[in-house]
């Protein structure tokens, strides 16, 4: 499951979601941008640099503030929709006479911005949960232990998992079935590790070296704030760090788990337990409250391989140390002051660079939506998204999807068998706009106005549970895995679905006002990016079903194979903003996303001009053509600037292209950009070695 803007999440969730609780004071809430050809440098040569030339002064009149680890336009949509969310919860949490969901939202967030009460509790909401952890005598313990920590802490988000399931230890979720999409079953996958990627922990250069030795300290500060003298909590410190550093080694691999073959690992539950003898799983699930399946996924067998003999080699007491950590990490952002201050200072500055925690309301508007985010999204969709909006929206992805129909009947390089499956898989899509045809169901979830850590706990069972009823069921192709405030897209390969939440469906992606040259460029961009995510080197391998099935014949999957490698030579380069050097073949998916999304949004477009009588070269707007001004709103909407802590950790652990390379590297491919700037071959924006799949 890819989405768009997963530099959003390196960029935001660090210090919002994942780290501090802290109030600053409040900071004004950027106004909407909208497309601005006053933004352009025009002393500067487009066919030199068009991200320079389209951004620099954005970027100048745009400084990163200071609680955020980047700036960029999608950035300050994301910061406008979630004070719209925020609008809706301050109402929801004051008015006298409410419905059911604005008690629930309304009360959740009273709960969170009551920093009084949080102080004054300090540790003592997670008590019941450390003194269970410290209760354990025997490493036999552990299945029971493990299921009552993982009913209490926030399921991970299954929109984000490149490197890992976010949780404890391992990960217990359902999914579509590789083989057989229409069914749902539960899948085990690698987790457990504090850092947010294997390398953090495997790379021995200097900067890695002193981004480990930071962590370590940060768990012991941890450990301690949760009762721990300084000497134990010193050494525990270092006992989780080698315990992580195992999970690490045995982990898979970021390139290789792309490879979705990788990950279709069907067993039984006998086969799961032979693979982990030291970990009872019929006791683990009976604990968790799981429904049986019929076959479970491992997505990482040679995880579990490694988790057996930790466990085995490991004494008690350093389980007990993880335990305490791995709890006190996922729960801090919720607990006193202090808590809040220490996970900042290494997820938000040491991570991501950021100086300054958020303004609380922002971060409790952010955990409402996380935890009741479709009870939030009623309010949002019903004062921020109009169904006309839902409905031009949809025009236009069917515009797109028309236009991709014309280059697969276009590919010399594809023969008509695969055209043909190609065609049927892109007829039988799903696109999905704004929000669900049916609301998710909070009826029996309990909100208290005076419980923040308990609201979390309850929303985890509730959504743990939610999540185990899907469970050996049809799997559910309606179902939404993001919000609708998201400012966000993302396809799903196994229920051949493209999904685009009614927050990025906001200026300066989709405005109502612009002319269609612009929204091509911007949302149309996004949409194609998204349905040219069902044909890339991940998702080219699901067929019309969702099922994980080849369907291209040998010599297609070749062709297809050659042009991708050129995507991946392309993007195999050193990223000075960040320090490191980007892995092609990380970022291919992505990558190809972006360099076909952007060529079907100008076939749509062309195709959408021609029918008004226009061309490409028709003028739009200051002595601008309807193709340039296409390729600067594409553009635009990449403008940013990341904190080079934050930039190092994108490059590290998601598959995304900084922006600045969305931008160049895209265009550069495109003979359509060398025509409408009048590049000439050998300047930086023409490429030598044009590529594209797509």
């Amino acid at each position: 499951m890819r989405s768009l803007f997963l530099s959003l999440i390196a960029v935001f969730i660090f210090p919002i979601v994942s780290a501090a609780q802290m109030a600053v004071e409040h900071q004004p809430v950027p106004s909407l941008d909208h497309f601005n050809l006053d933004q352009v440098d025009r002393t500067l040569d487009p066919c030199a640099d068009f991200f320079q030339y389209s951004c620099s002064k954005w970027i100048k009149a745009n400084p990163i503030p200071a609680d955020l680890a980047g700036q960029s336009a999608f950035g300050k949509l994301a910061i406008w929709n979630i004070a719209a969310v925020h609008d809706t919860l301050e109402e929801a949490a004051s008015a006298k006479d409410r419905s059911p969901i604005q008690q629930r939202v309304g009360d959740y967030y009273a709960a969170c911005m009551d920093e009084t009460t949080i102080n004054m509790l300090g540790i003592k909401p997670l008590q019941p949960a450390l003194d269970r952890i410290a209760k354990l005598k025997d490493k036999t313990e552990l299945p029971e232990l493990i299921a009552y920590l993982h009913q209490l802490v926030r399921p991970g988000d299954l929109v984000y998992t490149d490197n890992e399931y976010d949780g404890i230890l391992f990960g217990l979720y359902q999914q579509p079935d590789f083989d057989d999409a229409g069914i749902t079953v539960a899948a085990f996958d690698q987790s457990g590790m504090g850092m947010p990627g294997r390398d953090f922990y495997l790379k021995d250069d200097d900067k890695s070296k002193e981004v480990q030795d930071k962590y370590v300290k940060h768990i012991a500060k941890l450990l301690k704030l949760g009762g721990e003298s300084a000497q134990m909590a010193s050494a525990d410190a270092q006992s989780v760090l080698v315990l992580e550093t195992a999970l690490a080694k045995s982990a898979m691999d970021i390139v290789a788990r792309r490879d979705p073959k990788n990950q279709n690992n069907k067993m039984s539950l006998q086969q799961v337990q032979a693979l982990v003898p030291s970990f009872n799983f019929e006791r683990y699930l009976k604990a968790m409250q799981a429904p049986s399946s019929t076959r479970y996924l491992v997505l990482a067998p040679n995880f579990f391989r490694g988790l057996d003999q930790l466990i085995a080699s490991e004494p008690v007491d350093h389980w007990k140390a993880y335990l305490r950590w791995q709890t006190l990490h996922f729960m801090a952002p919720f607990l006193s002051q202090s808590f809040v201050d220490e996970t900042f200072d290494f997820f938000g500055g040491t991570l991501a660079g950021t100086p300054v925690i958020p303004p609380r309301w922002r971060r409790c508007s952010f955990s409402a939506d996380y935890d009741l985010g479709e009870a939030v999204g009623q309010a949002y969709v019903a004062n921020y998204f109009p169904a006309e909006r839902k409905e031009r929206v949809l025009k236009m992805v069917r515009a797109i999807e028309a236009a991709l129909n014309r280059d697969i009947d276009a590919a010399a390089w594809m023969s008509d068998a695969s055209k043909q499956a190609a065609h049927g898989k892109l007829a039988a899509q799903i696109d999905k706009i704004g929000y669900p045809d049916r609301w998710q169901d909070y009826s029996s979830l309990e909100i208290k106005r005076d419980d923040l850590v308990g609201n979390i706990f309850r929303a985890s069972r509730f959504e743990t549970n939610r999540r185990f009823s899907k469970i050996g069921k049809p799997t559910d192709r309606q179902a939404w895995v993001m919000t609708p405030p998201t400012v966000n897209a993302y396809e799903d390969a196994s229920t051949n679905t493209i999904n685009f939440p009614a927050g990025i469906l906001q200026p300066p992606f989709f405005d109502a006002s612009a002319p269609d040259a612009v929204n091509y460029g911007a949302i149309g961009a996004v949409i194609g990016h998204e349905t040219i995510h069902g044909f890339d080197d991940q998702g080219r391998k699901f067929d019309a079903q969702g099922n994980l099935r080849d369907w291209w014949t040998p010599k297609d999957a070749a062709n297809y194979d050659e042009r991708d490698k050129c995507i991946q030579d392309e993007y195999t380069q050193d990223i000075p903003e960040a320090g490191v050097r980007q892995n092609g073949a990380l970022s291919a998916g992505e990558d190809t996303a972006d360099n076909g999304g952007i060529h079907i949004a100008l076939s749509a477009l062309e195709n959408t001009l021609t029918s008004n009588g226009k061309t490409l070269e028709s003028p739009s707007q200051d002595g601008l053509t309807e193709l340039q001004t296409f390729f600067l709103a594409y553009s635009e909407v990449w403008c940013s600037a990341l904190r080079p802590e934050a930039a190092r950790t994108a490059v590290l652990t998601q598959g995304h292209s900084l922006d600045r390379y969305r931008v160049n590297n895209v265009l550069g491919n495109m003979p359509e950009f060398e025509h409408a700037f009048g590049c000439r071959a050998g300047q930086p924006m023409v490429h030598a070695t044009q590529c594209r799949v797509w």
